[in-house]
Protein backbone atom coordinates (compact mmCIF):
# COMPACT_ATOMS: atom_id res chain seq x y z
CA UNK A 1 0.00 0.00 0.00
CA UNK A 2 2.68 2.38 0.73
CA UNK A 3 4.55 1.88 -2.79
CA UNK A 4 1.12 2.65 -4.60
CA UNK A 5 0.72 5.56 -2.38
CA UNK A 6 4.07 7.18 -3.07
CA UNK A 7 3.72 6.33 -6.96
CA UNK A 8 0.70 8.17 -6.78
CA UNK A 9 2.18 10.89 -5.11
CA UNK A 10 4.89 10.95 -7.35
CA UNK A 11 2.48 10.90 -10.87
CA UNK A 12 0.86 13.69 -9.13
CA UNK A 13 3.69 15.80 -8.62
CA UNK A 14 4.88 14.96 -12.17
CA UNK A 15 1.39 16.59 -13.22
CA UNK A 16 1.87 19.65 -11.39
CA UNK A 17 5.53 19.80 -12.47
CA UNK A 18 5.15 19.99 -15.92
CA UNK A 19 1.88 22.17 -15.80
CA UNK A 20 4.48 24.82 -13.84
CA UNK A 21 7.05 24.56 -16.54
CA UNK A 22 4.46 25.12 -19.35
CA UNK A 23 3.14 28.07 -17.78
CA UNK A 24 7.02 29.02 -17.29
CA UNK A 25 7.42 28.68 -21.09
CA UNK A 26 4.41 30.66 -21.78
CA UNK A 27 5.84 33.54 -19.37
CA UNK A 28 9.09 32.95 -21.24
CA UNK A 29 7.64 33.32 -24.24
CA UNK A 30 5.53 36.51 -23.42
CA UNK A 31 8.40 38.25 -22.60
CA UNK A 32 10.82 37.41 -25.37
CA UNK A 33 8.09 39.14 -27.68
CA UNK A 34 7.52 42.24 -25.58
CA UNK A 35 9.33 44.92 -25.36
CA UNK A 36 12.67 46.13 -26.83
CA UNK A 37 14.13 44.66 -30.08
CA UNK A 38 17.40 43.01 -27.87
CA UNK A 39 15.70 40.29 -25.78
CA UNK A 40 17.54 37.57 -24.13
CA UNK A 41 16.50 34.02 -25.65
CA UNK A 42 14.85 33.08 -21.71
CA UNK A 43 13.46 29.60 -23.30
CA UNK A 44 16.97 27.93 -24.23
CA UNK A 45 18.04 28.19 -20.82
CA UNK A 46 14.34 26.68 -20.04
CA UNK A 47 15.13 23.61 -21.94
CA UNK A 48 18.47 23.06 -21.63
CA UNK A 49 17.54 23.29 -17.22
CA UNK A 50 14.86 20.94 -17.67
CA UNK A 51 16.51 18.58 -19.99
CA UNK A 52 19.43 18.29 -17.19
CA UNK A 53 16.73 16.54 -14.90
CA UNK A 54 14.75 14.12 -17.63
CA UNK A 55 15.16 11.33 -20.33
CA UNK A 56 15.64 11.86 -24.17
CA UNK A 57 12.13 11.77 -24.81
CA UNK A 58 10.67 14.37 -22.26
CA UNK A 59 13.85 16.49 -23.21
CA UNK A 60 12.83 16.29 -27.14
CA UNK A 61 9.35 16.96 -26.51
CA UNK A 62 10.59 19.94 -24.24
CA UNK A 63 12.93 20.85 -27.18
CA UNK A 64 10.37 21.19 -29.41
CA UNK A 65 8.00 23.12 -27.57
CA UNK A 66 10.34 25.75 -26.76
CA UNK A 67 11.74 25.52 -30.55
CA UNK A 68 8.67 26.30 -31.85
CA UNK A 69 8.00 29.25 -29.60
CA UNK A 70 11.02 30.63 -30.33
CA UNK A 71 10.76 30.57 -34.24
CA UNK A 72 7.13 32.24 -33.38
CA UNK A 73 8.70 34.75 -31.43
CA UNK A 74 11.51 35.60 -33.27
CA UNK A 75 9.78 35.81 -36.40
CA UNK A 76 11.91 32.65 -38.14
CA UNK A 77 10.87 29.50 -39.83
CA UNK A 78 8.93 27.43 -37.99
CA UNK A 79 10.77 24.73 -37.04
CA UNK A 80 14.47 26.28 -37.84
CA UNK A 81 14.82 26.39 -33.89
CA UNK A 82 12.73 23.62 -32.79
CA UNK A 83 14.90 21.43 -34.79
CA UNK A 84 18.26 22.37 -33.18
CA UNK A 85 16.63 22.79 -29.31
CA UNK A 86 15.79 19.36 -29.65
CA UNK A 87 19.43 18.26 -30.56
CA UNK A 88 20.85 20.10 -27.43
CA UNK A 89 17.72 19.52 -25.30
CA UNK A 90 18.56 15.56 -26.21
CA UNK A 91 22.12 16.29 -25.98
CA UNK A 92 22.28 18.00 -22.25
CA UNK A 93 19.63 15.22 -21.20
CA UNK A 94 22.50 12.32 -22.65
CA UNK A 95 25.37 13.99 -21.49
CA UNK A 96 23.76 14.09 -17.90
CA UNK A 97 22.59 10.66 -17.77
CA UNK A 98 26.28 9.59 -18.63
CA UNK A 99 29.14 11.84 -17.86
CA UNK A 100 27.73 15.37 -16.06
CA UNK A 101 26.56 16.07 -12.87
CA UNK A 102 23.75 18.35 -11.71
CA UNK A 103 25.98 21.55 -11.70
CA UNK A 104 25.41 24.30 -12.59
CA UNK A 105 28.89 25.21 -14.36
CA UNK A 106 27.68 22.21 -16.87
CA UNK A 107 24.16 23.78 -17.13
CA UNK A 108 26.01 26.91 -18.07
CA UNK A 109 28.05 25.41 -20.68
CA UNK A 110 25.78 23.76 -22.25
CA UNK A 111 23.69 26.44 -22.57
CA UNK A 112 26.33 28.94 -23.88
CA UNK A 113 27.24 26.27 -26.45
CA UNK A 114 23.42 26.24 -27.81
CA UNK A 115 23.53 29.88 -27.88
CA UNK A 116 26.49 30.55 -29.54
CA UNK A 117 25.57 28.07 -32.37
CA UNK A 118 21.85 29.41 -32.45
CA UNK A 119 23.01 32.51 -32.88
CA UNK A 120 25.76 31.85 -34.90
CA UNK A 121 23.22 30.28 -37.42
CA UNK A 122 20.95 32.62 -37.24
CA UNK A 123 23.81 35.36 -38.06
CA UNK A 124 25.06 33.27 -41.24
CA UNK A 125 21.59 32.51 -42.50
CA UNK A 126 19.29 35.59 -42.50
CA UNK A 127 22.19 38.55 -42.39
CA UNK A 128 25.62 37.17 -43.79
CA UNK A 129 25.15 35.04 -46.69
CA UNK A 130 22.45 37.55 -48.50
CA UNK A 131 26.20 40.30 -48.28
CA UNK A 132 24.78 43.17 -46.80
CA UNK A 133 26.37 46.24 -45.76
CA UNK A 134 27.57 46.84 -42.57
CA UNK A 135 25.88 42.97 -41.23
CA UNK A 136 28.94 42.78 -38.19
CA UNK A 137 26.74 45.40 -36.54
CA UNK A 138 23.80 43.47 -36.43
CA UNK A 139 26.36 40.58 -34.66
CA UNK A 140 27.92 43.49 -32.15
CA UNK A 141 24.44 45.10 -31.37
CA UNK A 142 21.88 42.48 -31.55
CA UNK A 143 23.07 39.06 -31.54
CA UNK A 144 25.95 39.49 -28.99
CA UNK A 145 23.99 41.38 -26.24
CA UNK A 146 21.27 38.91 -26.96
CA UNK A 147 23.22 35.79 -26.30
CA UNK A 148 25.49 37.29 -23.19
CA UNK A 149 21.63 38.14 -21.85
CA UNK A 150 20.48 34.78 -22.43
CA UNK A 151 23.42 33.46 -19.91
CA UNK A 152 23.32 35.89 -17.17
CA UNK A 153 19.08 34.65 -17.15
CA UNK A 154 20.48 31.01 -16.79
CA UNK A 155 21.34 31.68 -13.35
CA UNK A 156 17.65 32.07 -12.15
CA UNK A 157 16.15 30.16 -14.36
CA UNK A 158 18.33 27.45 -13.46
CA UNK A 159 17.83 28.15 -9.38
CA UNK A 160 13.72 27.96 -10.46
CA UNK A 161 14.11 24.74 -12.20
CA UNK A 162 16.45 23.02 -10.12
CA UNK A 163 13.85 24.23 -7.44
CA UNK A 164 10.63 22.91 -8.69
CA UNK A 165 12.54 19.50 -9.24
CA UNK A 166 13.74 18.97 -6.13
CA UNK A 167 9.76 20.35 -4.47
CA UNK A 168 8.39 17.64 -6.87
CA UNK A 169 10.81 15.43 -7.13
CA UNK A 170 12.27 14.80 -11.20
CA UNK A 171 12.26 11.09 -12.77
CA UNK A 172 15.80 10.42 -12.69
CA UNK A 173 15.68 11.19 -9.01
CA UNK A 174 12.64 8.74 -8.84
CA UNK A 175 14.28 6.27 -10.39
CA UNK A 176 17.37 6.48 -8.76
CA UNK A 177 15.48 5.97 -4.77
CA UNK A 178 13.46 2.86 -6.88
CA UNK A 179 16.66 1.21 -7.70
CA UNK A 180 18.07 1.89 -3.98
CA UNK A 181 14.97 0.53 -2.56
CA UNK A 182 14.57 -2.56 -5.14
CA UNK A 183 18.87 -3.10 -4.35
CA UNK A 184 18.84 -3.79 -0.44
Amino acid sequence: MNKRFTSRHHAAMQVVQWIVFALLAFLFYVLMTSGSHVQPLLLIPLAMCISVHFGEIPSAAVGVVSGLLMDIACGKLLGYNAIWMVVCCVATSLLHSYYLRDKFFNTLLLTAVCTAVQGYMDFMLYYAIWGHENVTLVYTHIMLPSGIMTLVCTIPVWLIVRWICRVCGSQRSFELEKTIVTSQ
